[in-house]
């Protein structure tokens, strides 16, 4: 498995396609994922792959000092095979690399193998939104990681 930082538009085909198959991945449309990109070291999309087959991605963006984690996807097919560590890893190297003090999340309350990544990786709850996901309607547990001590 191989971890790739997108930072050009025409890398980000396979994180849309995988977005789209993936109906618990937020359903942005192709201009905010070029955005992000375009915002160059203040947001991260990195992709998972096998040769040309993408597995997951993540995306996170950064406002001030704080990474906020916008998305971690990985392909029902490649779960439980720690591409989502993988992922994270990139993400929590990247937030490092920019100086952020802290990660935040917001993950759905039923989510369960994600938040055990998360709390395995040293994110605690913060708290909990209230009916924030739709299609399903659920609650998001609120979660964060301090970078520095």
């Amino acid at each position: 498995m191989e971890i790739l930082r997108c930072t050009s538009v025409e890398e980000i085909d396979p994180v849309i396609e995988l977005a789209r198959r993936s109906p618990g991945a937020p359903q942005w449309d192709r201009s905010n994922y070029e955005y992000l990109v375009q915002l160059g070291e203040s947001a991260a999309t990195f992709v998972a792959q096998e040769g040309d087959a993408p597995l997951g991605f993540a995306v996170a963006t950064l406002a001030v000092d704080i990474c906020e984690m916008e998305s971690i996807v990985v392909a029902p097919e490649f779960r439980r095979r720690g591409t989502g560590a993988a992922l994270l890893k990139a993400i929590l190297g990247w937030a490092r690399k920019q100086r952020a003090q802290r990660v935040e999340l917001e993950v759905r309350a039923g989510n369960r193998p994600a938040i055990a990544l998360y709390e395995r990786a040293g994110f605690v709850r913060d708290g909990r939104r209230r009916g924030y996901y739709r299609n399903p309607d659920e609650d998001a547990i609120l979660m964060g990681l301090p970078l520095v001590s």
